[in-house]
């Protein structure tokens, strides 16, 4: 393979030899090769393998039969929360619902904060209906910005601040407030 790659590039240079490119295609192609014989040998992916998820809880293993209970992913609210989190961080993934908002679905459904994929099928009807009790996702997108858009309807003071998109609840203008007035054009 070298000697090939060598006569092509000592034809292209006019006879000067290797290029830099070509040490570096050849050594590039050496080290896919050796990536791939490592990651066939049995026990020797060397970390190039994907991760794979853990199947141990606290003290227990699991056996095979669990394995194969874990929930791929769950869907609550309309969005995929991550299963690898804790329940009450992976709620805060859902648009509109945060901190104290977690805590008070976890709370009011009884259910112990642990990782999303330890949870049974059950657990996240729970949840999913307890979900299903606030304004969240597109409802919420579209709440807001229909009151934005009644503001400045109406040509309220905030509305008007909307409208040129300049800060809204008082703050100072002359020196700071980039964020709001990078783009100075008029938003409908």
């Amino acid at each position: 393979m070298l000697d090939s790659t060598y006569q092509k590039m000592n034809v292209r240079n006019g006879g000067k030899g290797f290029s830099s490119v070509a040490i570096l295609l050849a050594v590039g192609s050496i080290l896919i090769a050796l990536g791939v014989v490592l990651y066939n040998m049995p026990g020797g992916n060397l970390g190039f393998a994907p991760a794979r998820m853990a199947t141990t809880t606290s003290p227990m293993v699991r056996s095979a039969r669990d394995i194969s209970m874990i929930v791929p992913g769950a869907r609550v609210g309309g969005v995929d929360i991550p299963n690898r989190k804790r329940l009450e961080v992976s709620l805060q993934s859902i648009y509109g619902v945060g901190k104290a908002t977690a805590k008070s679905i976890i709370s009011s459904t009884g259910i112990e904060n642990k990782r999303v994929y330890e949870l049974e099928e059950d657990e996240l009807t729970k949840i999913r209906s307890e979900v299903d009790k606030y304004v969240t996702e597109g409802d919420l997108r579209r709440q807001i910005r229909q009151d934005i858009a009644r503001l400045i309807d109406i040509q309220c003071f905030r509305g008007k601040r909307h409208q040129a998109g300049l800060p809204c609840r008082g703050q100072n203008t002359k020196n700071n407030a980039r964020t709001r007035k990078r783009n100075r054009h008029v938003k409908i």
